[in-house]
């Protein structure tokens, strides 16, 4: 086999061996300011990339300079030299992934956009001046390198139109480098649908098709007829599983769609939200409902009212415990998730307690929950958590859930579980703006 079949079959998916064999691009490289990059690095880079480029095609080198046909030695290439570069599936997923939630937060890239624009660069060089581009629809799908490029261009014509005069700022005022990256990417989607046409409009049904067959939603079935209002899915319980394999399983900031999918893996029993032992004997505890308040760092009061049935009996024996605390985004929590369920690692059980109204008959439960310290994500690390890419299949979950809904119910019933949905996601925005509004003006405990 040659070192270019080595190189196509190494990120290749089965849907696209049709595709040519591809080459790997030669970025170029960005000098961050005030970063002293010593030689070695770039030497090493440089030795990397020889690997990875054809011996035969023309290519840019790391100054930007173009060259000509060279002899290159023909060694190994491995999926951990394209990381290396930065251009392999995984580092194009964090880039990715990286810059999109930058936008978002705060309107910035945050401190990879001069990766992101040795990126563009390369990768419009590579489309616009080569026979055979390097990177297949695979890679573009998985990385969600098109989610990334609509971003950037909607980001830049956003910013055009932010004027307190209501009047769009000219293109010549943005900064230098917001416009090349913004030209950039608007020009590197032309090229892409230009060459892959009809299926780079086709990427997210092609996901959608992933989530099911082998993704998220594995072993997960719809089922309409289901009255539990947290969720309308079933699964298959599998084997059990040892606890030393379960441990090594989940770590903190393992996300999941829904809490059946994560009763799926085993780390909880029940797609109830009820504490279970799961599959490997670990006390596991889902906040789907109700609130939290944070009282210091790292410890937190979650309170919850309802039924005598609902006060999580079974905890008061585990006072003084390490259990498994799942967050889900219903939670009225600043630190709950955006979308799905969330691992967020070990708790201690601090203290448990409830009470009944005698007016009302409606119990309350106060549970205080101190986090371990030294897990292998922080709390801050872990409210990062879903990454923009797992919004994207949270997007693509809801819609397939509406479309079993409309199918099976209709129209109508259909149009109603959006509307909740619609008024669900308002309410708990606003209720999170108005939480963190208070922080701002309140010590940790005042939320």
């Amino acid at each position: 086999m040659s070192m270019l079949e080595r190189i196509a079959g190494s990120n290749r998916m089965s849907r696209y061996l049709e595709l040519p064999a591809r080459l790997h691009m030669r970025p170029k490289s960005t000098q961050i300011s005030g970063e002293v990059v010593g030689d070695s690095m770039f030497r090493r880079q440089r030795d990397v990339m020889d690997h990875l480029i054809s011996p035969t095609a023309k290519h840019f080198s790391f100054d930007g300079a173009g060259t000509g046909s060279a002899a290159r030695p023909t060694e190994s290439v491995t999926p951990e030299d394209y990381d290396e570069v930065g251009w392999g599936e995984k580092s194009l997923l964090e880039l990715s992934d990286s810059i999109r939630a930058c936008l978002r937060h705060d309107g910035s890239g945050g401190p990879d956009i001069p990766r992101l624009s040795s990126f563009l660069v390369a990768a419009v060089q590579d489309e616009a001046q080569w026979g055979q581009p390097t990177l297949d629809l695979a890679t573009i799908e998985h990385a969600r390198l098109d989610k990334l490029l609509a971003e950037l261009v909607h980001f830049g014509e956003s910013l055009r139109a932010k004027n307190p005069h209501f009047r769009p700022v000219p293109a010549q005022e943005l900064p230098l480098q917001l416009r090349i990256d913004v030209s950039n990417a608007k020009r590197l989607r032309r090229l892409w649908r230009r060459r892959f046409r009809e299926q780079y409009f086709m990427m997210d049904q092609h996901r959608c098709a992933i989530l099911v067959e082998g993704g998220r939603l594995k072993d997960v079935s719809f089922d309409n007829s289901l009255a539990y209002d947290l969720g309308k899915w079933l699964t298959k319980v599998g084997d059990p599983i040892s606890e030393l394999e379960g441990n090594l399983q989940f770590d903190p900031g393992h996300w999941w769609l829904n809490i059946t999918c994560a009763e799926r893996d085993g780390i909880v029993a029940s797609s109830l939200e009820t504490p279970t032992k799961g599959r490997y004997g670990i006390t596991a505890l889902p906040l789907l409902t109700g609130r939290e308040e944070i009282i210091r760092p790292n410890v937190f009061k979650y309170i919850r009212e309802g039924r005598a049935a609902d006060m999580h009996n079974s905890l008061i024996g585990q006072v003084g415990r390490q259990i498994r605390v799942l967050r889900g985004y219903r939670l009225r929590s600043i630190v709950a998730p955006q979308a799905g369920i969330r691992y967020d690692g070990l708790f201690t059980i601090r203290q448990y307690g409830y009470k009944q109204d005698n007016k009302t008959n409606v119990y309350r439960l106060e549970l205080t929950l101190e986090r371990v310290p030294e897990q292998k994500k922080s709390q801050e690390e872990i409210e990062d958590i879903p990454r923009p890419s797992q919004l994207d299949d949270w997007a693509l979950y809801e819609k397939l859930e509406g479309d079993q809904i409309k199918l099976l119910k209709g129209e109508t019933t259909y149009l109603g579980w959006k509307l909740r949905r619609q008024e669900e996601k308002i309410d708990r925005d606003e209720w999170r703006r108005a939480q963190l509004f208070r922080a701002s003006f309140e010590p940790i405990g005042g939320v």
